[in-house]
């Protein structure tokens, strides 16, 4: 049989094809099926956790173990792109793309938002007593790990893989060329199949974060300016947010994200050093650097909670294990895109940077902003348990930031910070889906602009529905699904990295001892 040849460059139209239809297919029910839509991605984030929820929790246990070894082993000392290689970003565009390329407005929306859920209603599993001292710690600690380390570890292993495939291996940006290295043979049908399931899950990822950060402009400009939120709103907000990132992706890493990931940068440090200064700083760094140690007692006793023997408790299923599969969601993608940060760096020094760095700026954010909400509350300055169940999570977190010296600016610097953060999220991992679409993608090319543009349309709808047919928890439904699916290729990418590597450091080896060889062999010449 003969096998199938394509053109470098040219679009891969079976990807964008079945992509395109089941996201098509989502958007049909979304339109014509909404409130049956929505209510069938709510009930997902429970099915999934109940059935694989201990699936998650071990592939997330997996990427620390195998990170950590990595890390510490004689992978480590391979540098990417070879001895010579050279870095192609300076330290602080490394620092702020891998920063803000991975947080998207999630951080912004759940660091405000979800440590009062945890206050309030703890897990039973741990068996504290709501709104306490313990409760408090718990409910900081809790949200800095989600947003943190497990997530990183996540996104650094493919990022990786790819990067050794592509400047070692000399290999397209493609899992066509993870396929042919670890099998040993060009099996497109397999590629092809790897390139549908990372398009789809991270379309919805993205959709997913877009749907996000369209509910948290929504209530600023409510809280702000005293415009409802309705159908109306988020369409507006849709096509202006949904044009920012796709002109955005159109100029290219090297220029609208390293510009969008600085000033998002400049955004956060802003209002992390006013809330410092105008807040309860000695408050802050108690209750911070006691929710940091929580995270330490029990590293991995946190990845792995579920609800055995407490079936009843939905809090895991809501929780850990969404985030764990809304990092899967977009691993291999992520990886495509951060493949790119590596260039002249060793792994060692690739995967440190990518983890430490963005997880302690995490911590570092979430201690701030957390502990600013709990206090709060227990002081008895804002009922911010009331507010979130009165106005939803997206405004009340407004109401908060009003309550600061100088509210107002506060809540529009926070406003500009959520539309950018969503920009740096959704225009790499834009422009990596476009590239899955791509047949032979070199890593330092762009994928073409319409693929972009067909791209970021789509997952602009899909977002705008998902807000209207089911808000929050539609939301993490539609992450549920797609996150395990990504399960399966991601665990591959995890345990890939031996056999990359080990064939690297071989022919590493045969390169020094024949330099060895030519050298013993002039000193008996002379």
């Amino acid at each position: 049989m003969k096998k199938r040849k394509y053109v470098k460059g040219s679009i891969h139209k079976e990807v964008l094809g079945v992509v395109g239809t089941l996201l098509i297919i989502e958007i049909v029910l979304g339109v014509f099926f909404t409130d049956a839509f929505g209510a069938v991605m709510s009930k997902m984030i429970y099915f999934v956790g109940d059935n694989f929820g201990w699936w998650i929790d071990m592939c997330a246990v997996m990427a620390v173990v195998l990170g950590i070894c990595y890390v510490i082993f004689r992978y480590g000392d391979i540098r990417i792109g070879g001895e010579d290689a050279k870095p192609e970003y300076s330290t602080w565009q490394w620092f702020s793309i891998s920063i803000c390329g991975g947080i998207g407005c999630g951080l912004l929306f759940w660091a405000m938002g979800e440590p009062i859920y945890h206050f309030v209603n703890p897990p039973a599993a741990i068996g504290i007593q709501s709104q306490s001292r313990e409760a408090a710690i718990f409910a900081v600690g809790q949200t800095m790990f989600d947003w943190s380390f497990v997530q990183y570890f996540i996104y650094t292993i493919p990022a990786v893989v790819f990067a050794l495939l592509a400047y070692n291996c000399k290999r397209p940006l493609s899992f066509r060329a993870l396929v042919t290295e670890i099998t040993g043979k060009d099996r497109i049908w397999l590629t092809t199949l790897l390139h549908i399931c990372c398009g789809y899950a991270v379309a919805s990822g993205v959709s997913n974060s877009m749907a996000a950060g369209l509910l948290q402009i929504s209530g600023g400009l409510n809280a702000i300016f005293g415009i409802p939120q309705n159908k109306q709103i988020y369409l507006f907000i849709t096509v202006f947010v949904g044009t920012f990132f796709i002109l955005s992706c159109l100029t290219g890493i090297n220029k609208g994200l390293t510009y969008v990931s600085w000033a998002c940068m400049l955004c956060f440090l802003g209002l992390m050093l006013y809330v410092i200064i105008v807040g309860d700083a000695q408050f802050i760094g108690k209750l911070g650097m006691e929710s940091f140690g929580n995270i330490m007692d029990n590293f991995f006793g946190k990845i792995t909670y579920n609800n055995a023997l407490i079936e009843h408790d939905q809090w895991a299923n809501e929780w850990p294990i969404t985030f764990w599969n809304s990092f899967f969601i977009y691993a291999p993608v992520m990886g495509m895109f951060l493949a790119r940060m590596g260039k002249g760096r060793t792994v060692r020094e690739f995967m440190l940077v990518e983890i430490l760095v963005p997880s302690l700026f995490c911590c570092l954010f979430i201690a701030v902003f957390s502990s600013t909400i709990i206090q709060m509350q227990v002081s008895g300055a804002v009922d911010v348990w009331a507010n979130v169940q009165e106005l939803g999570m997206q405004t009340a977190l407004y109401q908060v930031l009003g309550e600061m010296h100088g509210g107002r600016i506060v809540q529009f610097v926070f406003l500009i910070a959520v539309c950018l953060s969503f920009v740096t999220l959704a225009d790499p991992n834009t422009s990596a889906m476009a590239t899955l679409c791509v047949h032979e993608q070199p890593i330092d090319d762009e994928p073409p602009k319409m693929v972009k543009i067909i791209i970021g349309i789509v997952v602009s709808i899909v977002a705008y529905l998902l807000v209207i047919s089911g808000g929050v928890n539609a939301v993490k439904g539609l992450l549920n699904i797609g996150g395990l699916l990504m399960t399966i290729p991601t665990v591959w990418l995890f345990v890939s990295l031996p056999k990359i590597g080990g064939k690297l450091l071989k022919c590493k080896k045969q390169l020094l001892d024949e330099e060895m060889e030519k050298h013993l062999e002039g000193d008996v010449f002379l």
